[in-house]
């Protein structure tokens, strides 16, 4: 486990359930109910809304680099009188809706919760003696949380959730009480794809950019991307194999590059020959991920094989596939694979594939 968090709030690319510019999804919430109404009326909507409802935190872009030492951590005590799937806190009088921002760390089963105020001792504050001195209480399901802790500095506190599995979800404050939902994604998405990369120092980095860009596009269509974060220690990382299971997701992509000598260029796919379920499996997948990107690209389709033994593919139990988008030892394709519009093509071609697998798995219509 890395010793530091970085970036709090730690947003890659938009989330689709806060992304204002892109297509609606499950659990996305909006303040304003309205939008079809007149300017004065949804106005008048909105101000109702606020004065008699619950405020709803969501995570947002923020560009401030914020860096939290996990050994500055004070411990906090988790009191069990919560509903089942939930954790309630109290924030200090003053802090608003605006001055809490939050983060799925889903690559390591953490939530974070930033608190924008000047106040130091709110949570885990203890006397002399020993004693709890503290304002701020926190209630949780103990099912679900598996430590909890408090960082403070400068901008605020941040709350530091360690929960027991990967979760989407949502947070609601009614004056100074805010209650945190964790919800199964698979409850709330209709279809899910975990995309797992090399690391983005291997090859230049094509095969993590490429999976970034892959994941916009298809978080415009309404499709939930867990894109695995391979520069985390393995020991804090949570499994691709474990990552697929906790989200109940429908497909598996690994994307990565070749190193077969300078002689051989073009993309290439694998599947797990063990998995086999009627319509379509892994060979489809495969299938579908090497065509689209290959006419995308114009390149070279070297065909489908089966996975090497010890792939990651034998440990996940749904369709999936590992694609290499190029030779990165042939010098002309390692140059391709390093400009901007090729990178782009590559990632059309998998959003495709993805469309395509959506379809005839019967989570999209055509």
């Amino acid at each position: 486990m890395t010793d530091n968090i970085r970036k709090i709030p730690l947003v890659k690319y938009a989330d689709p359930q806060t992304d204002t510019t892109g297509a609606y999804l499950p659990g996305r919430v909006f303040t304003c109910l309205a939008w079809g109404f007149i300017f004065v009326l949804a106005f008048g909507a909105c101000l109702y809304h606020s004065m008699t409802k619950p405020i709803v935190i969501t995570s947002a872009n923020v560009s401030d680099e914020k860096i939290f030492d996990l050994n500055d951590r004070i411990p906090l005590s988790l009191d069990s009188q919560a509903p089942r799937g939930t954790v309630v806190f109290t924030v200090p009088d003053g802090v608003q809706a605006s001055d809490i921002v939050t983060e799925n760390l889903y690559n390591e089963r953490r939530f974070l919760v930033h608190v924008c105020t000047d106040n130091d001792s709110y949570y885990g504050s203890v006397s002399a003696g020993g004693i709890p001195v503290d304002t701020g209480k926190v209630s949780g399901d103990s099912g679900l949380v598996k430590d909890l802790g408090v960082i403070y500095d400068k901008t605020g506190a941040l709350l530091v959730f360690e929960m027991s599995g990967v979760y989407e979800y949502t947070l609601t404050m009614n004056e100074n009480t805010v209650t945190m939902e964790a919800v199964n994604p698979g409850d709330i998405f209709d279809y899910i794809v975990v995309m797992d990369s090399a690391a983005p120092r291997e090859a230049a980095g094509v095969a993590a950019d490429v999976v970034d860009r892959c994941a916009k596009l298809l978080y415009a269509e309404g499709i939930r991307v867990y894109v695995t974060d391979p520069e985390l220690a393995e020991e804090g990382r949570v499994p691709a194999s474990e990552l697929v299971t906790e989200t109940d997701a429908d497909i598996y992509i690994g994307v990565g590059v070749s190193h077969d000598g300078s002689d051989h260029h073009g993309i290439r796919t694998w599947y797990d020959p063990l998995y086999y379920v009627p319509g379509y499996g892994s060979i489809q997948l495969s299938e579908s991920c090497l065509k689209n990107t290959a006419i995308e690209t114009s390149n070279r389709a070297l065909g489908i094989s089966e996975a090497p033994e010890g792939s990651v593919l034998y440990d996940i139990n749904m369709p999936a596939v590992y694609i290499t988008l190029g030779n990165a030892d042939n010098a002309d394709e390692a140059e391709l694979l390093r400009e901007d519009a090729y990178r782009d093509r590559l990632a059309r071609g998998l959003y495709k594939a993805v469309l395509e697998a959506a379809v005839q798995m019967g989570a999209r219509e055509e």
